[in-house]
């Protein structure tokens, strides 16, 4: 199913800054400013997160768990590692079941 971020088939309509370079020309009508701000990627407990940039500049592996499958590992009572949500939202979570996401 296509979200709001990308098509049926999981291309992105625009990518990961799009939206922050259409703020900043738009900054005077809209009266603010708006802020750069890169993506933060985990790289694992000594690290913890740093920008995308320099983790891809210092070739660190990067550890990832998409919306989808941190959903199905909620269903399933599987893991959730503790860098992706505090094991106190994931029993939030859990106990509200699918209902957690509509």
């Amino acid at each position: 199913m296509a979200g709001t971020k990308s098509t049926i088939t999981g291309d992105d309509f625009y990518g990961p800054y799009d939206a922050q370079e259409t703020g900043k020309k738009f900054e005077m009508e809209l009266g603010m400013t708006v802020t750069h701000y890169e993506n933060m990627v985990y790289v694992g407990p000594e690290e913890g997160y740093v920008q995308e940039s320099q983790a891809k500049k210092d070739g660190k592996k990067v550890v990832k768990l998409s919306g989808t499958e941190f959903r199905r590992r909620l269903r399933a009572q599987e893991e959730i590692p503790e860098c992706f949500a505090f094991k106190s939202v994931v029993d939030i979570l859990r106990k509200a079941g699918d209902k957690a996401f509509i």
